[in-house]
C-alpha cells in the first residue's frame, strides 16, 4: 500500500477541481478514490484497499445499537466516491468543501494510508490551538522516534 507523506498547497479553481499533488498522484493505485469528512473539520481521501479494509471494519457494528447506526448513516450520507481526472484533479463537492472550510486553497496532508485536506489556515490554527505539544505527545507514546 502507498505511503502518502508531506504538505502540499494547491488552488481550488471555480468549478471545485484542485490537482492532487503529483508525488500522492504516482502513488495512486487505482481510479476510485473516496472523500468523507474525517474527525477535526477535514476532509479525508481513501484508494478503494484502504476504504475496503474500512468498510470490512464496519461488520463489527451491530445495527440494533443507536450510536452504532447513527455512526453508519453519518459516514454513508457524506462518503463520496470520486476519480482523478485526465488532467489530474479531483472535485470537491460544495457542500464538502464548506463543511471543511475549504474556500481558494485546499492542503493536502500525508497521512500514511490515507490524505487529509484542510483549508490551510484552518489547519495552522487547529495545529497552534494543542494544548499539548509534540513532544509531550510523543513521550506518552510507545514507539521509538
Amino acid at each position: 500500500m502507498a505511503e502518502f507523506i508531506g504538505t502540499h498547497i494547491h488552488t481550488l479553481d471555480e468549478k471545485g477541481r484542485v490537482n492532487v499533488p503529483a508525488q500522492f498522484r504516482r502513488l495512486l493505485t487505482g481510479e476510485d478514490l473516496y472523500l468523507n469528512r474525517e474527525l477535526d473539520d477535514c476532509l479525508v481521501l481513501y484508494q478503494a484497499e484502504k476504504w475496503e479494509q474500512i468498510r470490512n471494519g464496519f461488520e463489527r457494528l451491530s445495527r440494533s445499537n443507536r450510536q452504532h447506526r447513527r455512526f453508519l448513516r453519518w459516514v454513508g450520507a457524506k462518503l463520496r466516491l470520486l476519480t482523478v481526472d485526465a488532467q489530474g484533479r479531483i472535485a470537491i463537492p460544495a457542500d464538502m468543501q464548506e463543511a471543511a472550510g475549504i474556500r481558494s486553497e485546499v492542503m493536502f496532508l500525508g497521512q500514511f494510508d490515507r490524505i487529509e485536506l484542510w483549508d490551510p489556515g484552518k489547519y495552522e490554527a487547529y495545529m497552534s490551538n494543542e494544548e499539548e505539544s509534540f513532544e509531550d505527545i510523543a513521550e506518552t507514546l510507545d514507539i521509538d522516534l
